[in-house]
């Protein structure tokens, strides 16, 4: 009796850590490419101050994905030709789980309007409620139409 109730033991405890290696996060390389809409925001003078962002594209560990978000523009007080960017954004995956994330180090070229920075992950739903890492990207904006391109490529925990 006491040796089957050690054996019992012994397969739980085997169990318990086979089912948390399985769980624990690992690094893994990401890139995504997209484009989209930006539905400019400005202020009460007209002065265009962030963006409504929507978008789809194909990334690593997403698949097809749609994306929405918001970002804002702030003068660098440093740099007359470029402006500061802040935001966040969710990505959808093809299986319906959502990937967030945050704008970090964010700037834009005024004369050219491409822009450059990170994203850093925030978590989200289903295989990324605790998903972290960081990816930096390069946006090209059409002021004209709102259109934009954007790559990125980093590592994500999840």
């Amino acid at each position: 009796m006491k040796r089957s109730l050690s054996i019992k033991i012994l397969v739980l405890t085997l169990t318990l850590l086979v089912g948390s290696l399985a769980v624990a996060a690992t690094e893994r390389p990401f890139s995504a490419n997209g484009r989209g809409v930006a539905a400019f925001v400005t202020d009460g003078a007209g002065n265009v101050i962030g963006a409504d962002v929507t978008g789809s594209g194909t990334g690593t560990h997403l698949g097809a994905f749609t994306n929405t978000g918001r970002i804002f523009f702030a003068p660098d007080p440093n740099n007359p030709a470029r402006l500061l960017v802040t935001g966040a954004a969710t990505f959808t995956a093809a299986d319906g789980d959502k990937l967030h994330i945050v704008v970090e180090d964010g700037e834009q070229d005024v004369a050219t309007f491409i822009g450059r920075g990170k994203f850093r992950f925030t978590g989200g739903t289903g295989r990324f409620a605790n998903a972290t890492g960081l990816i930096s990207y390069v946006v090209e904006q059409n002021l004209v139409t709102g259109g934009y391109e954007i790559t990125t490529v980093g590592s994500i925990d999840f």
